[in-house]
């Protein structure tokens, strides 16, 4: 492995240095694998209030797609102002995309394969960016240049008068940039230690990755509730190893049963959305439900249509419908809305049976939360009487511990 240390450079007047949570090294550092490299695929995850995003709108080629995802809608520092608000503000871009109040892993097809240049600044606190690389990197092109900001974060807080326990937890971009394989690294030439860093995705970053699963092993401070870990256990099963796979699951299981996660892996009860999209007030009429309490909750009204909500604690539900005027019946499947300490943790059912008119749906147990659902869609026409038969049992995961 070859690692070069960079001497920074002097910014522009017009680089923005507003709301950067960078030094000016640090802005340069970035800017200059832009300028170098001209990505035509960036994608930036953690962007707080936008201010880098104003850089890279600017400093990228015309044509190249820049993707901002953070999974705070609103920014930390303010919530009264979106997250990205400082880019925003610039009007609309054809080439900027804004995911907002979204974890990687919920936008990963939407952004697709083919990136060249990723950015990763978001907790900095276990599992943190190591979780989104692994999200990331079976979308990175060999050759991406992976961008790394507070990979000494917990040493360089050391420095100053105060410090928070916390504050010496936030190791997780470091534990990234020194875990992950590549043949080519850099580094930010300051006093006393880079806090920013970038290297190379090539073969040995893939063939060499379940060294980040290890690594991803060490200490949480705290765990993640707004993560959905059935979808990251079940995308890992997909696209890693079995060993990585296992380790995983593990290393995830252990710290769900230490924070008290687990308690909600599995529901005592099951829950479904039903909406008819056409332009409606009232897109269905409840005729017959059995074993099943229905809602017509106000949150649950749009302009395309008023919404349904069963919920049961039955392992075994019917519901008879008639759909208002012609439509698509949206069907989804869900776990209930369990929070802890005001989060929304996953929590899970498996679907075993699902008829419609008397046509089963599916041939294996579907695996469903909150944020996770299955959804099946059905034209339906003014009047007709649409059939629902449901069954489900208790969660169970993809895999279990050792």
């Amino acid at each position: 492995m070859v690692e070069i240390e960079l001497m920074p450079d002097k910014l522009n007047d017009d680089d923005n240095r507003v709301n950067v949570e960078m030094t000016e090294g640090e802005i340069w550092f970035l800017k200059h694998f832009i300028k170098t490299y001209h990505p035509k695929k960036i994608v930036e995850v953690g962007i707080a209030s936008g201010g880098n995003t104003v850089n890279l709108l600017k400093w990228k080629d015309e044509d190249a797609e820049l993707f901002s995802v953070d999974v705070a809608k609103y920014m930390y520092k303010d919530k009264s102002k979106l997250s990205g608000y400082m880019a925003i503000d610039l009007g609309p871009n054809e080439n900027w995309k804004l995911y907002g109040g979204y974890d990687y892993i919920d936008v990963y097809n939407e952004i697709g394969s083919d990136i060249d240049c990723i950015i990763i600044d978001t907790t900095h606190i276990m599992p943190g960016e190591c979780l989104t690389f692994l999200a990331a990197l079976p979308q990175l092109k060999e050759g991406c240049i992976v961008i790394l900001h507070d990979i000494h974060f917990n040493c360089m807080r050391l420095k100053g008068a105060r410090y928070s326990n916390i504050d010496t937890a936030k190791f997780s971009s470091g534990i990234l940039y020194s875990s992950v394989r590549s043949n080519m690294k850099w580094t930010l030439s300051t006093y006393p230690m880079s806090n920013i860093g970038a290297f190379i995705i090539d073969n040995s970053t893939k063939d060499n990755i379940k060294d980040l699963f290890h690594a991803l092993c060490t200490s949480w401070y705290k765990f993640p509730f707004e993560v959905d870990f059935t979808k990251y256990k079940e995308f890992v099963e997909e696209n890693y190893s079995k060993d990585c796979s296992k380790l995983f699951n593990s290393c995830v299981d252990l710290y769900g049963n230490l924070f008290g996660a687990n308690d909600y892996n599995t529901s005592d009860s099951a829950r479904v959305d039903i909406i008819n999209n056409n332009y409606s007030k009232d897109p269905v009429e409840i005729i017959y439900s059995s074993n099943v309490d229905v809602e017509f909750p106000s949150w649950f009204e749009y302009p395309e249509g008023k919404g349904a909500v069963l919920k049961t604690k039955e392992r075994s539900f019917d519901v008879t419908l008639k759909c208002v005027k012609d439509g698509v019946l949206k069907i989804s499947l869900r776990g209930p809305d369990v929070r802890v300490s005001s989060r929304r943790v996953p929590s899970s059912v498996n679907y075993t049976k699902v008829l419609i008119d008397n046509e089963n749906m599916i041939n294996k147990p579907i695996a469903a939360c909150h944020d996770n659902s299955y959804v099946f869609k059905k034209e339906v026409k003014d009047g007709e009487l649409v059939e629902l038969h449901f069954e489900w049992e208790d969660y169970t995961a993809p895999s279990v511990l050792f």
